[in-house]
C-alpha cells in the first residue's frame, strides 16, 4: 500500500503542477491581446488626431479660399464706384465694402487660429509618429517574448505528462480509476494530507481512530467527508517534492 499511495501523492503533485503550467500556457494569448489592445487604442488616438489635422487643413484651404472670393468681391465692388450716378448708390456700395471687410477680416482671424491648431497637431503628430514605432517595435519584442515563454511552458508541459504517465502505470487500475474520477468531481484534487487530524483540503476533523489507522500506514485511507485519498505526510515516504519527480 505505501508504494501505491505514494505513486498517488506523486500524480496528485504532477496534476497541480500540470494544472499551473495549462493555466500559463492559457493567460500567453490573453496578455498578447491586452498588449495589442493597449497598442490599437494608441493607434486610434493617433488616427484621430490625424484625421483632426487634415480636417484643419481642410478649412483652412477653405477659408482661404473664401478669402479671394471676398477679395473678388470688393475689388468688383470698388470698380462699380465709377459706374454710380447718385449719392445713394454710392453709398451702398460702401456700405456693401465695409460689410465685405468685416466678413474678410473674420475669415482671416478664422485662418490664423487654424493655422496655429495645425502646427499643433504637426508637432502632436510627429511625436506620436515616433512612440508608435516605438511601441510597435516594444509589441513585438514582447509578444516573442511571451510566444518563446509558452514554448518553455508547453515543452515543461509534456514532460510532465510523460512523468505522469510513467505513474500512471505503477498504480493499481482501480485505484487509478478511483482517483482520477475523484480529480474530476472534486477540483483536480483527489489526494489530500491529514496534519493533526484535520483533512487539509476540506478542512475537517477526521474521526481519531481512522487518523491512528492513517498513521499506522496499513492500507489507504479517504476522508469521510471529502472522499479524497489521504495521507499522514508524518511518514517520510510521503515527503515528495516536485523536484524528486524528474528522475522518475
Amino acid at each position: 500500500m505505501v508504494e501505491q499511495l505514494k505513486c498517488l501523492i506523486q500524480f496528485q503533485i504532477l496534476e497541480d503542477k500540470k494544472a499551473r503550467l495549462i493555466r500559463s500556457c492559457a493567460e500567453t494569448p490573453l496578455r498578447i491581446a491586452e498588449l495589442m489592445k493597449e497598442f490599437e487604442e494608441f493607434e486610434a488616438e493617433y488616427r484621430s488626431r490625424k484625421a483632426e489635422y487634415e480636417h484643419a487643413k481642410k478649412m483652412h484651404r477653405s477659408l482661404e479660399q473664401e478669402i479671394v472670393d471676398l477679395e473678388n468681391k470688393i475689388r468688383r465692388s470698388k470698380q462699380r464706384m465709377g459706374e454710380v450716378k447718385t449719392n445713394k448708390e454710392y453709398q451702398a456700395i460702401l456700405k456693401e465694402i465695409e460689410e465685405l471687410q468685416k466678413e474678410k477680416s473674420r475669415r482671416e482671424d478664422g485662418t490664423l487660429e487654424f493655422m496655429d491648431r495645425i502646427e499643433s497637431l504637426s508637432h502632436e503628430l510627429k511625436v506620436a509618429e515616433a512612440e508608435i514605432e516605438q511601441r510597435r517595435k516594444k509589441l513585438e519584442e514582447d509578444k516573442r517574448a511571451l510566444e518563446i515563454e509558452k514554448e518553455k511552458l508547453d515543452s515543461r508541459l509534456e514532460k510532465i505528462e510523460s512523468i505522469q504517465a510513467r505513474v500512471r502505470a505503477r498504480l493499481d487500475p482501480e485505484i487509478l480509476r478511483r482517483s482520477e474520477s475523484l480529480m474530476k468531481k472534486q477540483a483536480g484534487i483527489a489526494v489530500a494530507p491529514v496534519e493533526n487530524g484535520v483533512c487539509k483540503v476540506c478542512h475537517l476533523n477526521i474521526p481519531p481512530q481512522k487518523f491512528i489507522e492513517l498513521q499506522r500506514d496499513e492500507k489507504i485511507h479517504q476522508c469521510p467527508h471529502c472522499h479524497r485519498f489521504i495521507y499522514w505526510p508524518g511518514h517520510e515516504a510521503y515527503c515528495i517534492h516536485e523536484e524528486d519527480l524528474e528522475d522518475l
